[in-house]
């Protein structure tokens, strides 16, 4: 049986915005997709059963209407006069949607990190932790790329940090005692005040993950945002990293 995904909806929508779409009979909407339809009011129509030549019709010719309100259905919730609703907010450019859509949700996870990011380079430099100070302002550079790839739809360039690949990162984070000469930890009240902003740190990071994989997996094989969701696990990894680097002595008072 032939499906059609939140992906290949989202491309047809880029292309040319509509008001309804036609499902041809025999073909199905992955969960996802109707959920796109849904959020933008699209009107779904089913074609009748009987149409056999719709059940081989190509991507291409899936049916999308752009011409005004279908009948007995809502048209796209777009912006035009008057004030926007409270409720609802842009998803990007005229399109609306609830405030507790996933992407929505997930802009809100990634604005909180970005804040917490902010007091762990504060405490970092006020504690003369410059190097782990400038470590933690890349994550702050690389967060802020990761909210414009997504509100832009771009892809996100690879995370990158003092030379390590993505494979090498989840390495390190693995190993501690290979690379930094200390096991695995467990934070402590006794490591003071800047490894509890790291783990807390950490731990929204891991949340953020959680989020994206709300905002961009409709299924196990649908996934769309695959860039972002791992460049949010190894920022997870590199945060940890940097909590064994600072066990480890490797980051120094004055430097």
């Amino acid at each position: 049986m032939r499906v059609i995904t939140e992906s290949e909806l989202r491309e047809l929508y880029k292309q040319k915005e509509f008001t309804s779409f036609t499902v041809p009979a025999g073909v199905k909407l992955t969960p996802s997709a109707l959920q796109f339809l849904s959020e933008r009011r699209i009107k779904v129509i089913e074609e009748s059963a009987n149409k056999k030549a719709a059940a081989q019709m190509p991507k291409a010719q899936f049916h999308a209407n752009s011409s005004g309100s279908p009948p007995g259905g809502s048209p796209a919730t777009h912006e035009n006069s008057g004030e926007k609703p409270e409720h609802m907010t842009h998803l990007r450019g005229s399109t609306l949607v609830l405030k507790n859509h996933p992407r929505i949700k997930f802009r809100g996870k990634l604005d909180s990190f970005e804040a917490f990011l902010i007091e762990a380079i504060v405490e970092a430099k006020n504690a003369g932790y410059g190097d782990l100070a400038q470590d933690l302002h890349q994550l702050l550079e690389y967060s802020r790329q990761i909210m414009s790839a997504e509100v832009r739809e771009q892809p996100l360039p690879p995370l990158s940090y003092r030379g390590l690949s993505l494979q090498e990162i989840r390495e390190h984070s693995h190993k501690p005692d290979k690379y930094y000469g200390v096991g695995h930890i467990t934070p402590q009240p006794a490591h003071g005040k800047l490894m509890a902003l790291l783990n807390l740190l950490r731990t929204q990071c891991r949340e953020l993950e959680l989020a994206a994989m709300d905002a961009f997996c409709g299924q196990p094989a649908e996934v769309e945002r695959p860039d972002i969701i791992q460049a949010l696990n190894r920022l997870s990894s590199l945060i940890y990293i940097m909590m064994i680097q600072l066990t480890a002595g490797r980051y120094k008072v004055g430097c």
